[in-house]
């Protein structure tokens, strides 16, 4: 079944989007008629993605362009290279950009511990704040900004301090965001996967899945195109009433 139009003449920046859960969300964007520029540090990856737009959905102009997340600078270019090429800033950001650096807490590293805050909190904070920025001077007061957080940052993992509090921020800066950008149009919403088959989570031992797959509800892993779903419904208007909520993408993980 085809996917709705629910983004035509919407413009989105996807973090991350070289690969796995941002790469699925740049699709979905596309597949509902919005031009997409897919934002990774890793150049090749992002624009591996950006061919399978341009082969995939025609009907749009999308471009790859590097970044790193965790330096003000290179998110301050690649905003002010979104305004340049599309003469407007994006309406919808998603900071899908995120590593990890596992090892347990009497045994981690300072700069492993740091590193993983630089990127996905740090990060989310620094795109967050251009996007809105931009979106603010420019007088566009429809906005919709979806981080990506973690059930991680909700619940805890073992061997993942780092990852989980980094997460546990994203989850909290998106709510306060949400308080602080509503006067200006512009939504922030945060979703919570669970564990999702991505290339951050192909390298998990056998061990680990073996113990994590009796506590999802739905018996398995989730799916990229899964998340990208639920992405899609918060930049559309179908979620016009929507901000400062956090959704679990996560199978019923926990739950039981």
């Amino acid at each position: 079944m085809a996917a709705p139009c629910r983004l035509i003449s919407r413009l989105a920046v996807v973090s991350g989007g070289g690969s796995g859960i941002g790469r699925a969300v740049c699709q979905r964007f596309a597949s509902e008629g919005a031009s997409v520029v897919v934002a990774d540090r890793n150049e090749e990856s992002a624009h591996k993605t950006l061919e399978l737009l341009s082969r995939n959905y025609r009907g749009q102009e999308h471009v790859a362009l590097e970044v790193d997340v965790s330096l003000k600078e290179s998110v301050g270019r690649l905003v002010n290279a979104i305004q340049s090429h599309y003469f407007q800033p994006p309406s919808i950001c998603v900071s899908a950009a995120g590593i990890t650096q596992d090892e347990f807490l009497l045994k981690m590293e300072e700069e492993d511990f740091d590193r993983v805050i630089q990127v996905n909190l740090k990060g989310t904070f620094l795109l967050t704040q251009a996007v809105s920025s931009a979106l603010v001077a420019a007088g566009i007061s429809k906005g919709s900004i979806i981080t990506v957080g973690s059930i991680v940052g909700k619940v805890g993992n073992v061997g993942q301090i780092n990852y989980s509090a980094s997460k546990a921020g994203v989850e909290g800066l998106t709510r306060t965001a949400a308080k602080e950008l509503s006067k200006y149009g512009i939504r922030c919403n945060c979703i919570l996967p669970g564990f999702i088959a991505s290339p951050m989570t192909e390298n998990l031992p056998e061990k680990v899945m073996s113990k994590v797959s009796p506590l999802i509800l739905m018996g398995r892993m989730g799916k990229p195109a899964e998340v990208a779903d639920v992405c899609a419904f918060l930049a559309s208007d179908d979620s016009q009433y929507i901000t400062g909520v956090s959704i679990e993408v996560a199978g019923g993980l926990f739950i039981g």
